[in-house]
């Protein structure tokens, strides 16, 4: 499959180059919105996604702000949030949780308490939480994140979910005929 759709794929068709430097390792980087109902639709796409690449490929979830009617100050907890997650280990069971509060829930967060609490009821120490939502390590990350999503919205892109590879190549969804080729088209841009 992989062989017979790499030499179908075609530049500024299925793909674009972005300006930026191209990483250093194999990556794959999903721009996306906690508060975004594509984003929460795709989570399966993406997990399923995961498994079909090498495991040298590091993968990172960049959240972004700016959804509308949302509340910039509650966007920018929830980036720390994810960021948290991911300090402590927890990533795979908070990412959901927060997806499943507002998408399922129908719930809102209106402070960085309510966000703790979401990650009590999932078993993470509340002191724990505190001092790495607080950290200059969960700072540091806020500010590349938030760097890396204006690096893109400063060319024009502004949707989410959007899957970066290696730093250089978006993928162009509408494009994709199905899964399979979106697996192959990722598999090819990361040998690009």
């Amino acid at each position: 499959m992989f062989s017979l759709n790499a030499a179908n794929f075609v530049e500024d068709k299925h793909y674009i180059t972005i300006k930026g430097e191209q990483t250093a390792n194999k990556q794959m980087t999903e721009f996306f919105s906690f508060y975004c109902p594509h984003c929460f639709k795709r989570e399966p796409l993406i997990e399923e996604l995961l498994k079909s690449i090498p495991n040298n490929v590091v993968f990172k979830k960049n959240h972004v702000n700016g959804m509308p009617g949302r509340k910039v100050d509650i966007e920018d907890d929830l980036t720390k949030a994810l960021i948290t997650a991911q300090i402590l280990h927890v990533e795979n069971k908070m990412i959901p949780a927060i997806f499943n509060y507002i998408h399922l829930r129908h719930a809102n967060f209106d402070n960085v308490k309510d966000i703790k609490n979401l990650f009590i009821i999932n078993d993470v120490d509340g002191d724990k939480f505190d001092k790495t939502f607080k950290s200059f390590s969960v700072n540091r990350e806020f500010k590349r994140m938030n760097k890396q999503t204006l690096l893109l919205r400063q060319q024009g892109i502004t949707s989410v979910p959007t899957l970066i590879i290696n730093g250089k190549y978006k993928i162009n969804d509408k494009n994709i005929k199905d899964i399979d080729e979106y697996k192959a088209l990722v598999n090819y841009l990361l040998t690009k």
